[in-house]
């Protein structure tokens, strides 16, 4: 990879703004290599996160729908949430997919990885994949999480994402990954 057009210009500008338990929101100053113009940006801290692509024996899509206070309604989504530090997406996967659905399968595998909104946010979400996905336990969705599991046939997803009834945009970017790498395997 080459080298940013814009490089770190530290000083007294570098401040934190609001920091809280899920983020810290910080302004920091980059200078234009071509031009030496300095200019602040605002940046959120957000721990990295996965999501897990979970496919039933059936070839079902192990979703949840969940209220999301951004967006103020419910939303259609794969399982995942944000990583421990120095936690393996992969096994943040599983563990995700436990607690939200209480499905378990075969071992993960990842797909990809997903800057959600570089231009922001810090963030980077893995997509993992988990086959052979089945219910194992009882679900225990973190305090603050309402999750209702929703079984969605495989052939249906592209239809869900085009109509909006998927819209949470990483997911939608980590079933389309998954969905061209199926669509790749059945023309081998």
């Amino acid at each position: 990879m080459s080298q940013p057009s814009w490089i770190p210009d530290p000083g007294p500008d570098d401040q934190v703004i609001a920091e809280t338990w899920l983020f810290r929101l910080h302004r920091r100053r980059f200078r234009s290599v071509r031009t030496g113009h300095a200019h602040d940006y605002y940046i959120t801290d957000l721990a990295d996160g996965v999501h897990v692509i979970a496919v039933t024996p059936d070839d079902e899509v192990v979703m949840v729908r969940q209220f999301r206070a951004g967006s103020g309604r419910e939303s259609l989504e794969t399982p995942g949430g944000l990583l421990d530090p120095g936690e393996d997406p992969g096994e943040a996967g599983v563990r995700e997919l436990r607690e939200e659905t209480g499905y378990a399968g075969d071992p993960p595998v990842m797909m990809g990885v997903l800057r959600p909104n570089p231009a922001l946010l810090s963030m980077a979400i893995s997509t993992v994949v988990i086959t052979g996905a089945r219910p194992v336990a009882q679900p225990k969705p973190d305090v603050g999480e309402e999750l209702a599991i929703v079984l969605v046939p495989a052939r249906e997803v592209a239809g869900m994402i085009r109509d909006g009834r998927i819209d949470h945009a990483v997911c939608v970017a980590g079933l389309l990954l998954w969905l061209s790498d199926r669509d790749g395997e059945a023309q081998r």
